[in-house]
């Protein structure tokens, strides 16, 4: 049965164990517990949705459980549980995108000299550390450089480019890099063992491959599609039309009269555009079918790599075979171009229609630009 918690909540990851895809980074910070090697200030940088601050938590319970400092924290303790529902005057978590100024951190940090309330540490999580203005950063900094002994830090970003060198010098850091579809498939199928809801695999192949490695984004539209009774075998035209995606078939159908040199495709562009497609999302699939095929060319075995889910290899197999090398390297470079070019102007479709005459017409000319 369904839960009326949104799942990316319910099963936000509580312990090290929940946490799939980040192995070395779990192994060291478990590591460094278990040898009491604490950091004054660690700092968690990756795409949206990946985990950093259930990461933070996760790391503020295990320093500060009543068990003592612990990767095997209990989770069920007054300290443990008040980190978990954000109740801990000693746990303060601060929103960086809407704290940029040196007021706000001063106020926040007013207190920083005095001991915990009733914690081991004081901990300060602050999310999307980039935010900061650069007096705010060079405040930080100077507590950064000699802080109290009760004090810690937990940094969390997703633009570790915006935050300057000498913070970053005072920091151990952890890069949390994007799920990859297995992960999300297992992660997925646990999920819905627990809730009992059974799903088809297909669906939830496209909802591994459309979140784009975000665990969040993943949960969140499995939610989206369980209030549709997808269980219940709704079509994958309302899938599609709900999420935006367009299908993959589309995709293939293109591709196939714009080798061919096939008038059709301009009925296919009226078709499209009465679907009211995605331009963005089309042109993003279209190049990367175009990438394989150029991958194919250059490497045949790289078929063996290709993800079966996603992918209709022998289709790919086929369009190489229309074509030879310079062809798909103009391909290429076009719709690389269209994708750059699509925000231009407010209309999307004439943009994208631009290229595909461009490409369909006038390849011969544009060959050298």
């Amino acid at each position: 049965m369904l839960s009326n918690i949104n799942l990316s909540l319910k099963w936000r990851p509580k312990f090290f164990k929940d946490f799939i895809g980040h192995k070395n980074i779990i192994e060291v910070l478990i590591n460094s517990l278990k040898y009491n090697k604490i950091y004054n200030c660690y700092l968690f940088y990756g795409s949206h949705g990946i985990g950093k601050t259930s990461l933070a938590r996760i790391l503020s319970k295990s320093l500060n459980c009543i068990k003592g400092i612990t990767y095997n924290f209990c989770g069920k303790c007054s300290n443990c549980l008040n980190i978990d529902l954000s109740k801990s005057s000693d746990v303060i978590e601060i929103d960086a995108a809407s704290r940029t100024k040196i007021e706000d951190i001063k106020e926040i940090f007013d207190n920083i000299n005095y001991l915990p309330i009733s914690m081991r540490y004081k901990i300060y999580i602050i999310d999307e550390v980039h935010m900061l203005s650069r007096y705010s950063f060079n405040f930080l900094l100077k507590i950064l450089e000699e802080p109290p002994k009760h004090v810690k830090f937990i940094l969390a970003t997703t633009e570790i480019h915006k935050i300057p060198d000498t913070i970053l010098s005072r920091c151990i850091s952890f890069y949390l890099k994007s799920l990859n579809i297995k992960n999300i498939i297992e992660r997925i199928n646990y999920i819905l063992c627990k809730e009992k809801i059974k799903l088809n695999n297909s669906v939830i192949k496209i909802i591994s491959l459309y979140c784009k490695g975000s665990m969040r984004d993943a949960l969140n539209i499995l939610d989206q599609l369980l209030m549709l009774n997808l269980h219940n075998n709704i079509s994958f035209k309302k899938i599609y039309s709900l999420l935006d995606i367009v299908e993959y078939k589309w995709i293939l159908l293109f591709m196939k009269y714009l080798f061919m040199k096939n008038n059709k495709i301009f009925f296919l562009l009226n078709k499209l555009n009465n679907l009211d497609i995605n331009y963005d999302n089309f042109l993003l699939i279209l190049i990367e079918n175009i990438h394989n095929i150029l991958l194919l060319f250059l490497y045949p075995k790289y078929k063996k790599y290709l993800n079966k889910c996603f992918v209709k290899i022998n289709f790919l197999i086929n369009f190489k075979k229309m074509l030879n090398l310079r062809d798909i390297v103009y391909y290429y470079k076009l719709f690389l171009l269209c994708k750059k070019n699509i925000f231009i102007i407010n209309n999307k479709k004439i943009i994208f229609e631009f290229y595909v005459i461009r490409a369909f017409v006038y390849k011969n000319i544009f060959y050298n630009s």
